[in-house]
């Protein structure tokens, strides 16, 4: 696909243009009715549920809640769930894969990522699309009170989009090509469509569908790398009655992408490095996602003031591939070590929820009770063939490969596991000024373990009880202060045992956080600030002394986080964060270990987004343009001084473009403006993972 324009240099100075006028708010009045023009859909989100298992006031409950919304996935062209995590503050990304991020300084795993409460991905090696999303709730620090085995950081909440009501049918389609040195202007094209069509199926609306489709053909700056992804959601609710809705749907999912384990680096040194479209797997080799998942909701209410919610939520996934994995770099002989593999990995995930809310009142002292039962089943089949000759490339100049050396190897593991829980949330409303908050929740964890290829089997049961209390103060009607503290915990592999064959207790971590939440300015904006203590335990680590596997490790993070989201005028509205996060690796036998920060964490990051659509119209239609920059601190690769390589700071800019006319939009997005060279995460000295270079986007969408 080739432009007819230069892009770049028209847009910019079109968009820097506009961007520099800056009016008053203006009306236009027709009839004596009063029209605003440019009114924009905000980014202030008055209610989140991730937080209690039901809606309530973000000043209401003692914890950190991030909301992104559907409008600003949309502003800034967000494909995927990691094109918002710039946005995002506590935030950082680690690697390519859909838990290769941190949060608050703590790594995650596919458990700190869940659907509508639920764990389960319907792929695992990309980040997730948005293309069903109706919003992102990241609920910061320990989540294990509402949601189980999860690391301490955090957990990221996808609420999917549903039925609605009202009939409509959309579409979006883009096209996008990159501008830089490595891939000029129209080289590597990619392009997205989807539709989106919801409404009644009958008279009374007691049946409602939705019906999302969305494919994507993508073309990367990197050397033979591409992938095709597909998408389908499909779902249906019905209500019997005013107090009754089933929701029922289907994910089916399928991305095939060409391999790509990122750049090296020459010993250890971010500037020893090749360029940034430097590919050394093989353009032969292959990897595909495929996931089926089936979800349901039922909700009743049973009396007055109490009602039932039962969640239930199935994946079968599998991910294979057939590709060269890069192992190490030799500095003597600046040569690329890869290993020939094939992957064939299955997992399931079975989860019910079942819960409970409402009110009691004790004299003059509101309850509002969540008390809930979660039973799970999980089943992981890797099987794993590996050739035992490594094979050697050049390192700036890799030559493609093909076929198998030497023998080979299998490790195929199987692990199940049943987990069962019970919780209880009890959030008392003293009066006026304070509320208080409390629960509990125990959690039991059976794991059966099969090393096929070995003939050996195991068997292990953790359980553990986690407890949450907070407090908040109601300053005024706008502001609240608050406290809390949290506590998480997270099974250890069955497969790590101590010098007796013994398993391991669960990992642990606790978080203490007070902070602030403001609505400013007749409730145009909003405010929070928090600062936060998180301490995690019981890491398995090696005992030096005796080689042998022990709790030995920990990590510790504090910092503060500041948001601000504000729309002061209904045509212009911004949304800006900052956070500071020390986390360190606080206990390990290992003296070049202890006392580093984590991996992929950054000391500061901060980020700045503005939208402004000009309040007169433009060719019978409303021109607006956006404008958002990104800041992220230096991180490491590894804990370990002796392997880890450190990635620099860096900001991109991003800009865009937009008219909208009746029922259509039209938008163009530039993103990283300057063309920045940038590393946003990797291991090791190998698998570094450079961010995109000046990629221009084009867009066009319409509802009905």
């Amino acid at each position: 696909m080739k432009f007819a324009i230069n892009p770049v240099t028209h847009s910019l100075a079109l968009i820097l243009g506009l961007t520099s006028y800056v009016s008053a708010e203006e009306t236009a009045t027709e009839l004596d009715t009063m029209v605003v023009v440019g009114k924009q859909n905000s980014y202030l989100n008055p209610e989140v549920s991730t937080a209690t298992k039901s809606n309530v006031d973000p000043k209401d409950t003692p914890l950190t809640v991030n909301v992104i919304n559907q409008q600003f996935l949309q502003d800034i062209r967000a494909e995927s769930l990691s094109d918002a995590y710039g946005y995002t503050t506590g935030l950082s990304q680690s690697g390519t894969n859909a838990d290769s991020f941190s949060l608050r300084g703590i790594d995650t795993d596919l458990n700190n990522i869940q659907v509508n409460g639920l764990p389960g991905l319907a792929s695992r090696f990309g980040s997730p699309t948005t293309a069903n999303v109706e919003r992102i709730e990241i609920l910061k620090g320990p989540a294990s009170i509402m949601y189980g085995q999860v690391q301490p950081g955090g957990l990221m909440n996808i609420i999917t989009k549903k039925p609605q009501e009202e009939a409509s049918f959309s579409f979006d389609i883009s096209g996008n090509s990159y501008s830089t040195g490595v891939s000029e202007f129209g080289d590597d094209n990619s392009f997205t469509g989807s539709i989106d069509a919801t409404g009644p199926l009958t008279d009374d609306k007691k049946w409602l569908y939705r019906f999302i489709v969305s494919a994507e053909d993508n073309n990367s700056y990197r050397d033979d790398v591409d992938s095709q992804n597909y998408y389908f959601f499909p779902t249906l609710t019905y209500r019997p009655s005013d107090e009754t809705e089933l929701t029922f749907g289907l994910e089916l999912q399928t991305e095939q992408r060409v391999p790509d384990d990122g750049l090296v680096v020459l010993d250890n040194d971010i500037n020893q490095i090749a360029k940034i479209d430097t590919h050394y797997q093989s353009a032969d080799d292959n990897g595909e996602d495929k996931g089926l998942v089936a979800f349901a909701t039922f909700n009743t209410l049973v009396t007055d003031d109490f009602d039932i919610t039962v969640d239930w939520r199935s994946v079968w996934h599998e991910d294979t591939r057939e590709y060269y994995r890069t192992t190490s770099v030799d500095n003597t002989t600046d040569t690329v070590s890869l290993v020939d593999r094939e992957n064939d990995n299955k997992r399931q995930y079975h989860f019910i929820d079942t819960r409970t809310t409402g009110s009691l009142w004790w004299g003059e002292v509101e309850h509002q009770l969540l008390a809930g039962l979660s039973f799970g089943y999980e089943q992981k089949d890797f099987d794993r063939l590996t050739y035992d000759d490594a094979r050697t490339v050049d390192f700036s100049n890799p030559t493609d490969l093909t076929g198998h050396e030497g023998d080979s190897s299998v490790n195929h593991r199987i692990t199940e596991y049943m987990n069962y829980a019970a919780y209880l949330q009890d959030t008392i409303y003293l009066n006026e000024t304070w509320t208080l908050m409390t629960g509990i929740r125990y959690a039991r964890q059976d794991a059966d373990f099969e090393r096929v290829d070995r003939g050996i089997t195991d068997s292990s049961s953790s359980d553990a009880f986690v407890s949450q209390a907070g407090v908040v103060y109601h300053l005024s009607e706008a502001t609240s202060l608050y406290a809390s503290y949290g506590e998480s915990f997270n099974p250890n592999s069955i497969e790590d045992t101590d010098a007796n064959g013994d398993h391991f207790d669960p990992e642990k971590g606790r978080q203490y956080e007070v902070g602030t939440k403001t609505d400013l300015f007749n409730n145009k904006a909003n405010l929070s600030i928090a600062y936060f203590d998180i301490k995690k335990t019981n890491v398995v680590e090696e005992n030096l002394s005796t080689g042998e596997d022990e709790l030995l490790g920990g990590v510790k993070s504090t910092g503060v986080e500041v948001e601000l989201l504000m729309m002061p005028i209904e045509n212009w509205q911004v949304k800006l964060g900052y956070a500071y996060v020390d986390a360190r690796v606080s206990d390990n036998p290992d003296d070049n270990i202890e006392g580093n920060r984590t991996a992929a964490s950054a000391l500061h990051d901060a980020y700045v987004w503005t939208k402004y659509n000009f309040p007169y119209k433009i060719a019978d239609g409303i021109v607006g343009t956006t404008l958002g920059a990104n800041y992220e601190g230096s991180r490491y690769t590894d804990e370990d001084s002796t392997d880890r390589v450190k990635l620099p700071g860096y900001t991109t800019v991003d800009i865009g473009l937009h008219y909208e006319i009746e029922h259509y939009r039209a938008s163009l997005n530039i993103e990283n403006l300057f063309n920045e060279i940038y590393y946003y995460g990797g291991s090791g000295d190998t698998n570094i993972y450079a961010g995109d270079p000046r990629n221009i986007t084009f867009s066009l969408s319409g509802k009905f």
